[in-house]
């Protein structure tokens, strides 16, 4: 798994992080060996002091399995292609919602989210993360097919490098 995770944040002035000044970050923090469920982290992530926004890519056919950060609520805006997104608070009880090229969705506080690419092209999307508690959360909780229960997933290991590579 890559842990180098580039996050700008916190900064006093304003800055811009221009399209080729990203990199694609196929990190596997799920299960590397479970083909078809990467997605790019487009990094880096960029923030202030409560939210943070990523833009990432998700392949034609992929998808991603249930999973939930706490205390946050989270933006999704797509930028190109189609998507599915299931909403809940677990991954046995969802509500599916199709998205297309500039389409928002809004997920509160307490709601996972399970999604993929419906479309015919890769998938490119806008997340904002807005943090509801005092620290941004260190962990995902996950649940993959198979799972009765989510499982914990810790990421306090990633770095704040932007140059991180």
């Amino acid at each position: 798994m890559n842990k180098n995770v580039a996050v700008i944040e916190g900064q006093d002035k304003p800055f811009v992080v221009t399209w080729r000044d990203r990199r694609a970050n196929w990190d596997s923090s799920l299960r590397p060996e479970k083909v078809g469920w990467q997605r790019a982290l487009l990094a880096p992530t960029v923030g202030g002091t409560s939210f943070r926004m990523s833009a990432l890519m998700l392949p034609y056919g992929r998808s991603r399995p249930f999973h939930i950060t706490p205390d946050t609520e989270l933006f999704v805006f797509v930028l190109e292609g189609e998507m599915e997104w299931g909403i809940g608070p677990d991954g046995n009880n969802l509500e599916w919602f199709r998205l297309g090229q500039y389409d928002t969705l809004v997920i509160p506080k307490g709601h996972g989210t399970d999604y993929r690419n419906s479309g015919q092209i890769d998938a490119k999307y806008l997340c904002v993360f807005s943090r509801t508690s005092e620290e941004w959360t260190k962990q995902l909780f996950w649940q993959l097919p198979g799972d009765e229960a989510p499982r914990a997933y810790d990421f306090s290991s990633w770095t704040n490098d932007p140059k991180a590579k």
